[in-house]
């Protein structure tokens, strides 16, 4: 959504039959696409009004970052649902939390203490059994793991897949996005699972800024999609 002047003065809430809409002088705000947002608990519907609100000569789409969230759903994920639940089981056969580290030994046991207990959860939860490899080369997974953590994703309406999606692609692991998903984790404790790596390393040799900022953004994207999680849920922001 491009930047332009605010065009309107008030804002409210209106009961839909599948929802909540945002109203702008009473006509319903639609997506860029020109999908009707109907949004499907009144917590999103009110802080998607308390963004637009807060516009004030000048809309800002980056201060609108629920709303960016929400239009992303109904232009992106509703329409391709099969092609992004597809997408997604694809990263359950790469996924990060099986290719660890051969050589270095103190890596290696952190990440055993801290992502085997995950492994296990998939297996135990989600009747997907996966295989650990080291180093670089792949790993393929069984066709029935592969199955039933497509079945999980499925389980999922759009608004929390949309959300999946954005953990799993910022994270690389779609058992952990899975398990935010379902309430296991926080956002907090998946970036800090799913950049482990990266982390270690930092704390072995050092991080300069473009680094620090970087993971930063992205610990700041990930909280974003568990916070519209909450919203989506019913819980107040």
């Amino acid at each position: 959504m491009a930047d332009k002047k605010r065009f309107y003065k008030a804002v409210g809430i209106a009961v839909h039959a599948d929802g909540f809409t945002v109203q702008l002088d009473g006509r319903d705000v639609r997506s860029p696409a020109g999908t009707l947002a109907v949004l499907p608990s009144q917590p999103l519907a009110e802080a998607i009004a308390a963004e637009w609100e807060s516009q004030e000569e000048t809309i800002d789409a980056g201060t609108m970052p629920v709303f960016s969230l929400a239009v992303t759903v109904l232009d992106r994920v509703t329409p391709q649902r099969d092609a992004i639940i597809a997408e997604l089981r694809a990263y359950g056969g790469n996924d990060l939390l099986c290719y660890q580290d051969g050589e270095e030994a103190d890596l290696a046991t952190r990440q055993a203490q801290r992502w085997g207990p995950w492994l296990d959860w998939a297996r135990d939860t989600l009747g997907a059994e996966l295989y650990v490899g080291t180093g670089i080369m792949p790993v393929t997974q069984p066709d029935a793991s592969l199955a039933a953590l497509q079945d999980a994703i499925a389980t999922h309406d759009d608004w929390q897949l949309g959300m999946l999606h954005r953990a799993v692609t910022l994270g690389g692991s779609l058992v952990l996005g899975l398990a935010m998903l379902r309430g296991e984790m926080d956002a907090d404790a998946l970036f800090d699972t799913a950049f482990l790596d990266e982390l270690w390393q930092s704390e072995k040799w050092g991080s300069d800024w473009e680094a620090e900022d970087r993971r930063a953004l992205i610990r700041g994207e990930i909280g974003q999609a568990h916070r519209f999680l909450a919203l989506v849920a019913g819980e107040a922001a």
